[in-house]
C-alpha cells in the first residue's frame, strides 16, 4: 500500500512533535510508506494534492483536527484515504470515531486496510469541513481560545474563553433556512452547523449527529443573557443543551444564515466571512482509515 506521512509538529501546540518522535520507529519504511514533514500549511496542502495525483492510497497525518482539515481539502472526491494519529489540542474528530489515544494503537488504525466514506461539510466558496462552523458566539469564543498560552490545551482554552466571552457578548438577528424552508427568525445566541457531534475540544454540540447520512445538524441557540447562557453552557459537554426550550435542532443538506449585522464565523475554528454563510452537505466525499 502506497503510503504517505504527513507531520504536523507545530500541531497540538508542540505535542505533535512528541508523538511523532514516540512512533516514528514504527513507522514501516520499508514496505514504501514515505514521511515529509512540511514547513507550512501550504506545503502541508501541496503534499496531499501530490499524493493524489500519485495515486497513493493513504495519507497518513500526525496532528490536529487542522491539518487533518487542510489535508482532507486534497483529498475529498478520491480514492486516497486519510488516517490520523492525533495530536492536536482539541481532537474532536478523534472523539467522534473513536480513534485511539495512544499513537502507536492510533498508527495501527490509520495504516490499516479498514476504511469508510464519510461526509464532508463545505462552505460557500468551496471551504470544507470535518467538525462543524459556528457563526456568533462560538466564534467569538474560538479567537479568544487561540489567545492562551502554549501549555494549556484540550477542553480549558474553550472554556476559559466562553467565560471571558459571556461578559461581552450580545445576540444577533438571524434567519436560518434549511433546504429552502426558513426554519427560524429571530434573536440568536449562537447557530453551529455541524458535520460531526463534536467540536471545540469536546463539546457535544450536535449529540444526533453522523457523518454518513448526507446531512448537517444545525443547532441554533436562542439569544440569552449571560446568567442563563452560563447555565446551559455545561450541558453542551453533554449534549444535554438540546433538551431546553431555547435551543433549535434542524437538519438538511443545504443550510443558509443571514445575519442583520456584521458577526464572527468560522469554519473548523477557521475564520469564514458573514456575507458568505452557506452550508453544504457533501455526502460520502471523504475516504478515513478507520477500526
Amino acid at each position: 500500500m502506497k503510503t504517505l506521512v504527513l507531520v504536523n509538529p507545530k500541531a497540538g501546540r508542540g505535542s505533535a512533535l512528541r508523538v511523532w518522535q514516540r512512533i516514528e520507529a514504527l513507522v514501516p519504511r520499508e514496505r514504501g510508506v514515505d514521511v515529509v514533514i512540511p514547513d507550512s500549511l501550504a506545503a502541508t496542502k501541496k503534499a496531499a494534492a501530490d499524493a493524489v495525483k500519485a495515486g497513493l492510497e493513504r495519507v497518513v497525518v500526525v496532528g490536529g483536527d487542522g491539518t487533518l482539515l487542510a489535508v482532507a481539502d486534497e483529498l475529498v472526491h478520491s480514492d486516497t484515504a486519510v488516517g490520523l494519529v492525533p495530536a492536536g489540542t482539541g481532537n474532536d474528530f478523534r472523539r467522534d470515531y473513536g480513534l485511539p489515544r495512544r499513537p502507536e494503537e492510533a498508527l495501527a488504525v490509520a495504516l490499516g486496510r479498514e476504511t469508510q466514506r464519510v461526509d464532508v461539510g463545505q462552505a460557500w466558496g468551496g471551504r470544507h469541513f470535518l467538525n462543524a462552523a459556528g457563526i456568533g458566539f462560538d466564534a467569538e469564543v474560538a479567537v479568544k481560545a487561540s489567545t492562551y498560552p502554549s501549555g494549556l490545551g484540550g477542553t480549558l482554552p474553550y472554556l476559559m474563553g466562553a467565560i471571558t466571552t459571556l461578559l461581552q457578548y450580545r445576540p444577533m438577528e438571524v434567519r436560518v433556512t434549511v433546504d429552502g424552508v426558513r426554519r427560524y427568525e429571530g434573536d440568536s445566541t449562537m447557530i453551529a452547523v455541524a458535520n460531526g457531534r463534536y467540536y471545540g475540544g469536546g463539546m457535544q454540540i450536535a449529540p444526533a449527529a453522523r457523518r454518513d447520512d448526507g446531512l448537517i445538524d444545525v443547532c441554533v441557540a436562542e439569544g440569552m443573557g449571560p446568567l442563563r447562557l452560563l447555565g446551559l453552557l455545561p450541558q453542551v459537554y453533554g449534549g444535554g443543551h438540546v433538551k431546553s426550550p431555547r435551543v433549535h435542532v434542524l437538519q438538511g443538506e443545504h443550510v443558509q444564515v443571514e445575519v442583520g449585522a456584521p458577526v464572527r464565523a468560522h469554519v473548523d475554528g477557521d475564520p469564514l466571512p458573514y456575507e458568505s454563510l452557506t452550508f453544504q452537505a457533501r455526502a460520502r466525499a471523504l475516504r478515513v482509515a478507520l477500526h
